[in-house]
């Protein structure tokens, strides 16, 4: 499985193992700019079977400008990609992933490179053990 943890700039992603048990944060984010050819290019070098994206919601579960934004984005995956693609909740995500990095010594300047990778990493974890 492939989580993104969806951005204007970039995108957050991370994989799962084969027996979809764990999550692995990706490498380097993916530039918003190429994000269709860099996802499909993930997901043919990995086997990807299923995407999930996090779909940016106000603290009360109200849509934000990000979120419709986010929407337009889901629509264009779902249309040009054959895998299933899944929403998920991502509020809380990048804040955890902040922490979480922040626990670890990094400054915030530090973590801005590899925040968006543990917040899919996070969002994939999660639904990994809601599915064990």
């Amino acid at each position: 499985m492939l989580a993104l943890d969806w951005g204007t700039v970039r995108i957050g992603g991370a994989v799962s193992d084969p027996e979809g048990k764990f999550s692995f944060p990706l490498e380097k984010f993916i530039d918003s700019k190429n994000a269709l050819a860099e996802i499909k290019q993930i997901i043919s070098d990995l086997g990807v079977e299923k995407v999930l994206i996090g779909l940016p919601k106000g603290l009360a579960g109200q849509d934000t400008a990000s979120t419709q934004s986010a929407e337009v984005f889901i629509a264009l995956l779902k249309s040009q990609l054959v895998q299933p693609v899944e929403i998920l909740d991502e509020r809380f995500s990048s804040v955890a992933a902040g922490k979480t990095l922040a626990s670890q010594g990094l400054s915030e300047k530090s973590q801005r490179d590899m925040k968006d990778n543990i917040a899919a990493q996070l969002m994939l974890q999660q639904y990994l053990d809601k599915k064990l």
